[in-house]
């Protein structure tokens, strides 16, 4: 047994003459330990690379009889183990992240499947615009209907009233802005007047 401790226990690397001996003779060998665990060449790379230089930067502070192969594998276990755990960290946000999205994508099929949608819509929302619109100047609530309600042009309505673009513009963005206002609880319905 002390005869094969011998023939696998690296050279004395704490002269640092045998360092690269040390390096080229276990490196791949912590590689692949590393990379049975990781399944990632490069992480298995990175691990092996970053435990031989913890290793050298704290070579000097080891006791002279410490089983370098030992403390090694050691460290590239402890790699391998915090690397595995960040990536089940990860893994459970992306998990959570998706069934977030889920949620989400079915809550506005559920939505959109409802027969009572069409019927809030008609009737609950276009009672909010109305009266919001009723509260607003005359030019102003006219103005935002030809743009938003019939679809004609900026430069359309500024011809038809007689007026500059930039107060068509004006008109609207009051609108929106009263709009806004007491539509926030129906963004979906919002969005489809800004746009």
């Amino acid at each position: 047994m002390d005869e094969l401790r011998t023939k696998i226990s690296p050279p004395d690397i704490r002269s640092g003459k045998d360092f690269g001996d040390f390096y080229n003779n276990f490196y791949p060998r912590f590689v692949h330990y590393a990379f049975y665990y990781v399944r990632d060449t490069a992480t298995a790379e990175d691990i092996a690379s970053n435990a031989i230089l913890e290793y050298w930067v704290k070579k000097d502070s080891l006791k002279t009889d410490s089983d370098a192969l030992g403390w090694m594998l050691t460290v590239v276990k402890n790699k391998c183990l915090n690397y595995l755990k960040h990536l089940k960290v990860i893994q459970e946000f992306d998990k959570s992240s998706n069934r977030q999205y889920e949620w989400e994508i079915t809550s506005r099929i559920q939505i959109l499947e409802d027969a009572t949608y069409s019927k809030i819509f008609s009737g609950e929302i276009v009672g909010i615009i109305e009266k919001t619109l009723d509260k607003l100047p005359e030019t102003t609530r006219n103005i935002f209907r030809m743009n938003r309600l019939q679809n004609k042009s900026r430069k359309e309505i500024a011809r038809q009233l007689n007026v500059s673009v930039q107060a068509v513009d004006y008109h609207v963005n009051k609108s929106l802005k009263m709009l806004m206002a007491q539509l926030k609880e129906y963004f979906p319905v919002l969005v489809f007047f800004i746009s």
